[in-house]
């Protein structure tokens, strides 16, 4: 992975200064640190499903930042405000017809409404789990990812007060479930997972890292991964310097990789 420094600024990057006394404060300065690089960018050949090849990327993702520096989507990344952090994540209903059925942040593509990052993060959160702006404090902006479709998208981190746990309800319409991901446990090292899959002529599996949640202690897990992953593995490693080498490897039927 390289991060790519974008010449223009982003006009809605203005720096965020948190109280030093705020739980979060050594995280938001790091994040900071990186306001001037804004898109990671995955030159290597396994990595898949990012909407562009490594070569086309390498080749073409400076001049198209260039003409179009603002994110088309944004994603909330709320981190609970307690000794204990926790994670908001969701999975998307499985009668979407983006992304079904994966777990994701909430979050969604910028409106003309829309004036900053902030504003799309906080309005889709709403939307989809009813989290309004209240309380809410802005830790920094991660680099952009992009993702399988092409969508440059603008991680925006936060905080939020413990009562909104309690309070979140998810719209039916787009999200099958809310849960809360320790945050601790991206400490930990994700692991090799192995999905089925289906090529042109014959099946296949895809392996990539994941964390394997199990939220309820009864054996039906959730599986962060895809840029849900990324984004996350970008976290640990611009805020505590946990370097998690994401990978996504196609193995056909016969046994060979592409």
């Amino acid at each position: 992975m390289k991060m790519l420094k974008i010449t223009n600024d982003f006009i809605d990057k203005a720096p965020v200064c948190l109280p030093t006394d705020h739980r979060f404060y050594d995280l938001s300065v790091k994040i900071n640190a990186y306001q001037g690089l804004d898109i990671c960018l995955y030159a290597n050949n396994n990595e898949l499903p990012t909407g562009l090849t490594g070569k086309q990327a390498a080749e073409h993702d400076e001049d198209l930042l260039e003409k179009n520096p603002l994110p088309q989507a944004c994603v909330l990344v709320a981190i609970t405000d307690e000794p204990n952090p926790r994670l908001l994540l969701t999975r998307r209903s499985n009668r979407l017809s983006s992304h079904a059925g994966e777990v994701s942040f909430v979050g969604g593509k910028r409106d003309e409404v829309d004036k900053s990052s902030v504003d799309v993060a906080l309005r889709e959160a709403y939307e989809e789990v009813g989290l309004d702006g209240l309380g809410v404090d802005i830790i920094g902006y991660l680099p952009m990812q992009i993702s399988k479709k092409g969508l440059l998208v603008r991680p925006v981190v936060v905080s939020i007060p413990t009562d909104v746990v309690d309070k979140i309800m998810p719209n039916d319409d787009e999200i099958a479930r809310v849960f809360w991901l320790p945050f601790e446990l991206l400490k930990t090292a994700p692991t090799n997972y192995v999905f089925d899959g289906q090529l042109t002529d014959q099946t296949a599996k895809l392996h990539t890292l994941a964390w394997v949640y199990d939220v309820n202690n009864d054996g039906m897990t959730e599986i962060i991964w895809g840029l849900t992953g990324r984004i996350l593995a970008n976290l640990m490693k611009i805020g505590f310097g946990l370097q998690y080498e994401w990978y996504y490897r196609i193995v056909k039927q016969d046994g060979f990789g592409i």
